[in-house]
């Protein structure tokens, strides 16, 4: 039996380590809105230097099986070639 695809949202954070950008942790969401409130927030209140509001179809979620990301927005500081990642 085929498995159901799942459309997950959610948003990669970006921190300084030692003077360098780095990965930060990574916050599921409900629907697109809140990934793009979240990452806004935590740049907007300092919690982390960058963020992307990710949004991805995945097939298999024991084998991380999907679709690339689609970068719906980004805030902050975030590495080089995200933004050309943006679907517009």
């Amino acid at each position: 039996m085929p498995l159901k695809p799942i459309i997950a949202h959610g948003v990669q954070l970006f921190i300084l380590l030692k003077g360098k950008l780095a990965l930060g942790r990574y916050i599921e969401c409900k629907c697109v809105a809140e990934a793009c409130k979240v990452a806004e927030e935590m740049v907007r209140l300092g919690r982390a230097i960058g963020a992307a509001a990710f949004t991805r179809t995945v097939v298999d979620p024991d084998y991380d099986d999907g679709s690339e990301p689609v970068t719906l927005a980004i805030f902050g500081k975030v590495p080089p070639g995200l933004a050309d990642q943006l679907p517009f």
